[in-house]
């Protein structure tokens, strides 16, 4: 089973073409917002896993599961991906567009390898006081 290197929520990020080196831009800690609902019109989920022996003759499927303070949130697009890692390592990118918020709270973003747990990234959804 391959183990994971880094998983990250970021608003973008770029592979290099000649050096294939990746680059992460504003990694999502904090989310502000004066009235909800919101619509975080995009994101991106990037994770790194090192392989296993054995590990690229199997498939495997990667879950992210978005939920605010413990509740699904609905998104317009299966969070579901099979891959196969084709030598020491793989990335995974998965963009997301269009994620409703209805509120402030605390947006888990869940990685599940096979249906079982790998790690989480947290979100604080903020509401920012309106100026008078």
């Amino acid at each position: 089973m391959p183990t994971l290197e880094y998983f990250l929520v970021a608003r973008d990020f770029s592979v290099d073409q000649r050096t294939n080196r990746v680059s992460i831009f504003n990694i999502m800690e904090e989310i502000h917002a004066r009235e909800f609902p919101i619509t975080i019109p995009n994101m991106v989920i990037l994770c790194s896993w090192n392989a296993e022996n054995g590990d690229n003759e199997r498939d495997f499927q990667m879950t992210l599961r978005p939920s605010l303070d413990g509740r699904p949130v609905g998104i317009p697009q299966p969070l579901a991906h099979n891959f196969r890692i084709p030598g020491r390592r793989c990335r995974n990118f998965v963009a997301v567009e269009g994620l409703p918020l209805a509120g402030p709270g605390r947006l888990l973003v869940e990685l599940l390898l096979n249906g079982d747990h790998v790690a989480s990234h947290t979100i604080d959804v903020v509401r920012d006081a309106l100026e008078e």
